[in-house]
């Protein structure tokens, strides 16, 4: 329902019943076209019980759409379940994203599923999504080269070499600690590991009490498929499982802690190296 329909009508009621004629099985009605509280919440029960119950059917729902969602959502879910429609949903709408459904829980909102439109279709303050596709090594007569793509901008000067994955999880809580970007040939110490922030290096961490697992795996072989596919419940199931073992402070929307993905001093060293060998003087 648009609020246009509703204002096709010569009143609001007059809107409600037409929609409820059409759909007494489906019905989900827009109540915030010209006052929530005054005239939709009421016209919304008359009709409920004016054409749907007697019916034999149940409102499914009200849609609010403007205004301050938590307050008018608390409003109408009294009213609703004082008329007895405790089983009447209610629908949230209006330019919502993740950071203003946060808010809406944390308040305690009324509102029992929201409907996202513009916010997950249109593209707003982030477009494009900002990734470097680059050659960072080739394989020549069994041995690895590392290469490096040069740019003004640091953020897009690449990490050279064939790399593996680890990642850091602490052995009392089972939450990871942090990832590591490390060449394909290195081993990583177990008893003990010492991170550093790649782009502020004296920034360090002596890890302890960990255990290690490396995240990649092989899915092609000399060109042959070595790996079998999990299903999508599996996959779904493993997914939620990463999900869990990060702490809520990093998962939270609005002032996540910093997650770190660093690098190992093995590859820094060689990016330095590769850097200082190409001579290269940045704009700064």
């Amino acid at each position: 329902m648009a609020h246009s329909f509703v204002q096709s009508f010569e009143s609001e009621y007059e809107a409600f019943s037409a929609y409820a004629e059409i759909y007494p099985d489906d019905c989900t009605l827009l109540i915030d076209t010209y006052n929530t509280l005054e005239s939709g919440i009421k016209n919304a029960i008359r009709v409920f019980n004016e054409i749907i119950v007697p019916r034999g059917f149940r409102p499914k729902a009200v849609r609010l759409d403007s205004g301050d969602l938590a307050y008018l959502s608390k409003k109408v879910r009294q009213i609703l379940d004082d008329s007895g429609f405790p089983d009447c949903k209610i629908c949230g709408t209006n330019e919502l994203d993740e950071y203003v459904i946060s808010s809406l829980l944390q308040q305690d909102a009324k509102i029992d599923f929201f409907g996202v439109g513009e916010n997950l279709i249109t593209a707003k303050s982030d477009p494009v999504f900002s990734g470097v596709y680059k050659l960072t090594a080739i394989e020549k007569n069994g041995e690895i080269i590392p290469k490096i793509k040069i740019t003004d901008n640091i953020l897009k000067i690449i990490n050279p070499g064939f790399k593996k994955l680890y990642r850091f999880y602490d052995k009392l809580t089972n939450h990871a600690i942090a990832d590591l970007i490390a060449l394909h040939d290195e081993q990583i110490c177990e008893d003990s590991y010492t991170i550093f922030d790649p782009e502020n290096p004296w920034k360090k961490k002596e890890l302890t009490n960990y255990y290690v697992k490396e995240l990649q795996t092989q899915i092609f072989k000399n060109g042959e498929l070595v790996y079998n596919s999990p299903s999508l419940k599996e996959i779904a199931l493993f997914a939620q499982s990463q999900l869990d073992t990060f702490w809520d402070e990093v998962k939270r929307i609005q002032n996540p802690h910093q997650y770190y993905v660093d690098l190992s001093e093995k590859l820094w060293s060689l990016k330095h190296e590769l850097l200082s060998n190409k001579k290269i003087h940045l704009d700064l």
